[in-house]
């Protein structure tokens, strides 16, 4: 079980407060009449903030059984005059038993059960009739908050159970909600060549056989077919057998079948590869460079190389910083010299059916951040240093299996 939060706290919450009863004892003057006290307690400071800063990232049970000594230590040095300090034994039963599994959860309270009646039975007084009624009822106080840090633990975790069932419905009425716009802009993307086709075929039927209502009917069936494909390349990358794609050798073929008049240059650090499908990731990658093509004024610029994790790269899907796997992301950047993309419609320019062309059908982009998103990877759009937009692709370097986004 990794180290949670609580833990955390108990870990920070034992060292302020045995450095503040160091102090308190201070201040009272009790080292100088019971200077063991004082030893202990320096002792005890050390050791936990020791394990407050090199602990490792798992929990260890030496800490409880730690403090469950140390308060007995204490217990032992000040019997029949500080007798409150009993009550210390609740606060590492009580953390024990949130923190361990439920059939462990007596453990700790034995413990601190036979080291309360060790303090006793070295003094000789275990078998007095009261002092066995006090240990008694310590067993009893601890059975009981041991129990009722396990109920509370049951209860976190069937809230966190909740919470994430509540996570998983508001992700997938959101994927729903997603699907309803998609389906509504591509029906109102359908309506209109249909249209077009209806009234050419009603033209048709009517005798009218001018070559502009063939060239026409000739337009809107090439755009629907387009549409289609283009739609069903959108709702399938994650279907598509994956293979190691070198990433330096597809953006060479790429960048080689441009059919453009304008400069495209070309920087590769490395020659990573990635876990995908060539055919998709070269459909999303040239959608991409097509439309910084078409964008730019003169100058296309492509770089593949790779940044470690130490540097934020980008932000992900959600808002986060995108930098996953701790060994640093590959990157392609595309930069062009155009007019850019305004800031208000960055968020939004991956959407479906969104374009700002006006022959466009609005699903290249799209189709680009569903197939990188798809295999791992995540993209982002923001201004270039040329003056136009770049968008930057990015993988985690020790990725190896694709995420599939919901949809």
């Amino acid at each position: 079980m990794y180290l949670s939060p609580i833990f955390n706290y108990y870990r920070i919450g034992r060292f302020v407060f045995a450095l503040t009863l160091l102090i308190s004892f201070q201040m009272a003057g009790l080292p100088y009449a019971i200077p063991s006290l004082r030893n202990i307690l320096i002792i005890y400071i050390f050791i936990v903030l020791f394990r407050l800063v090199v602990a490792s990232e798992r929990i260890n049970y030496f800490d409880f059984l730690f403090d469950i000594v140390f308060i007995s230590a204490m217990v032992y040095i000040s019997l029949g005059v500080y007798s409150y300090l009993t009550l210390l034994y609740l606060f590492p039963i009580f953390f024990s038993s949130i923190l361990i599994k439920t059939k462990k959860i007596f453990l700790f309270p034995i413990i601190a059960l036979f080291l309360y009646g060790a303090v006793y039975y070295s003094y000789g007084i275990i078998w007095e009739r009261e002092n066995i009624l006090n240990i008694a009822l310590h067993f009893l106080a601890f059975s009981m908050i041991a129990l009722a840090g396990d109920n509370l633990k049951l209860r976190m975790e069937s809230q966190d159970k909740y919470i994430k069932r509540l996570e998983d419905e508001r992700i997938k009425m959101k994927g729903y909600e997603r699907l309803y716009r998609v389906s509504a802009d591509l029906a109102h993307e359908l309506r209109n060549p249909l249209a077009s086709i209806s009234a050419t075929v009603q033209f048709l039927a009517e005798g009218r056989n001018d070559k502009e209502f063939i060239d026409m009917l000739g337009v809107e069936t090439k755009r629907l077919t387009t549409l289609v494909n283009d739609f069903l390349l959108f709702s399938r990358p994650a279907d598509a057998p994956k293979e190691e794609v070198g990433l330096a050798e597809m953006l060479r073929d790429l960048i080689g079948r441009q059919n453009t008049d304008k400069k495209i240059t070309y920087d590769a650090a490395n020659s990573p590869a990635v876990i995908a499908n060539r055919t998709f990731m070269e459909v999303a990658v040239n959608n991409i460079l097509k439309n910084a093509i078409e964008a730019s004024q003169s100058e296309v610029k492509v770089s593949l190389g790779s940044k470690p994790p130490a540097i934020p790269l980008i932000k992900g899907g959600e808002g986060g910083l995108f930098s996953r796997g701790g060994h640093g992301s590959i990157v392609i950047e595309i930069d062009d010299d155009g007019s850019g993309i305004d800031e208000d419609m960055r968020d939004k320019i991956f959407e479906p059916f969104v374009t700002t062309k006006a022959d466009g059908t609005g699903l290249g982009l799209a189709i680009a951040y569903r197939i990188i998103t798809s295999f791992g990877g995540n993209i982002i759009v923001d201004a270039s240093p040329f003056g136009g937009a770049k968008f930057t692709i990015a993988f985690p370097i020790n990725h190896r299996e694709h995420r599939d986004e919901k949809f």
